[in-house]
């Protein structure tokens, strides 16, 4: 495998540990969305492994799965959190 294969290979395994951490936290309104973005990574994964991918077509790919990471971030850091309530100044 030539090193930049097994750079994008990594980098896809960077992502998929990313989606794993992250998969336990969304809000249920985009686990699904995420579970598809995740098995998007694992197809490219896979392909790249076994020699498939050109990687041309692998740079847009991973384009456009970090612009769906992104949205996934955004989403995870505005769902509601139900950490202590401020109760105010202690008087």
């Amino acid at each position: 495998m030539t090193d930049p294969r097994r750079a994008c290979l990594a980098r896809l395994q960077e992502m998929d540990a990313a989606l794993l951490r992250m998969e336990g936290e969304l809000p249920d309104d985009v686990r699904a969305f995420g579970a598809e973005v995740r098995h998007r990574v694992a197809a490219w994964r896979e392909r790249l492994a076994v020699g498939e991918a050109d990687l041309s077509q692998l740079t847009d790919v991973l384009r456009e799965i970090s612009g769906l990471m992104d949205a996934l971030t955004v989403r995870l850091l505005l769902a509601p959190w139900d950490g202590p309530k401020w109760t105010g100044p202690k008087s």
